[in-house]
């Protein structure tokens, strides 16, 4: 085998030549091979706008004053629309006599019994089932027939049973206070209290008539506010409710409407009288 000869010079440089060449040639073609850009991810953009969440929104129940407010409002609007098919009643009809006031009061009761069961609910209650009293008759004198037959007797006592257990209940809360100097109430209405001019016949005719009773429900409506805002602002609410219910009581009598809240009026007395005894057992000891 002949021996291996060293590589000359002139090899040498065709060696780093050719490899010179085969990198120069590497490069160029990396440079023109063009460049692949990365794929872009598409996004989607969605148009539906996000529903708001809806707000929790607390029921809050009604205060004891307003529902004592609401109730009153609801008895005087059934009071005036009775008021109202009166004034269109012939003289002598029976379609709306006493009778139907009591037995559209009574039906008011459910205000006063829950108010009876709110806190603080008491005394509204109370002034409530006075209104309710207030409102159970009407004038008598109105037609010939409004007296009735009788039949206001159920619903007295049925709002009398509900009425003097309020009054127990508050008098067990503490006794009224004494009041000197009531505030007052107009009296009830009488004919003279009317203004139509004068009556050539001695007698009203059918115009004169209309006004007359026209006159007598706003009169009669006015006094019935008064008495309740009296009830509602006086510590003396013995004395100021047996007023109210003897005045009514006596008034009704006269027209043969019995058994008006006996039990309550029974009650009252006793109440006022023993708060009568202990202030002058006071004042004498003091003596």
């Amino acid at each position: 085998m002949p021996p291996k000869r060293a590589a000359t010079k002139r090899q040498y440089s065709a060696i780093d030549i050719n490899s010179d060449a085969d990198s120069s040639a590497s490069e160029s073609a990396s440079r023109a091979a063009p460049k692949r850009k990365a794929p872009v991810k598409k996004t989607t953009t969605s148009t539906t706008k996000p529903t708001p969440a809806k707000k929790a929104t607390a029921t809050k129940s009604p205060t004891v004053a307003k529902t004592y407010k609401d109730a009153i409002k609801a008895l005087e609007t059934a009071l005036k629309s009775l008021d109202a098919k009166v004034r269109k009643m012939s003289p002598n009809s029976r379609a709306i006599t006493t009778d139907t006031y009591a037995d559209m009061a009574s039906k008011h009761l459910k205000a006063v019994n829950a108010l009876e069961k709110m806190e603080g609910g008491l005394v509204y209650a109370f002034n409530m089932a006075m209104a309710v009293a207030d409102a159970s008759h009407t004038d008598c004198d109105t037609t010939p027939k409004m007296g009735g037959f009788g039949d206001s007797e159920g619903p007295f006592g049925e709002t009398d049973g509900v009425l003097v257990g309020l009054i127990e209940r508050r008098n067990g809360e503490g006794s009224a206070k004494r009041q000197e100097g009531l505030p007052t109430v107009r009296k009830r209405w009488t004919r003279a209290d009317g203004d139509v001019g004068e009556f050539k016949t001695g007698r009203p005719n059918k115009q004169q008539y209309g006004q007359l009773q026209r006159q007598k429900l706003v009169w009669e409506n006015e006094r019935r506010e008064e008495k309740r805002e009296r009830r509602e602002s006086v510590d003396d609410w013995v004395t100021v409710a047996l007023q109210d219910l003897k005045e009514e009581r006596d008034y009704l009598a006269e027209y043969g409407v019995e058994k008006y809240f006996p039990k309550s009026i029974a009650r009252l007395e006793e109440l006022l009288g023993s708060e009568t005894d202990a202030a002058g057992a006071g004042a004498g000891d003091a003596a």
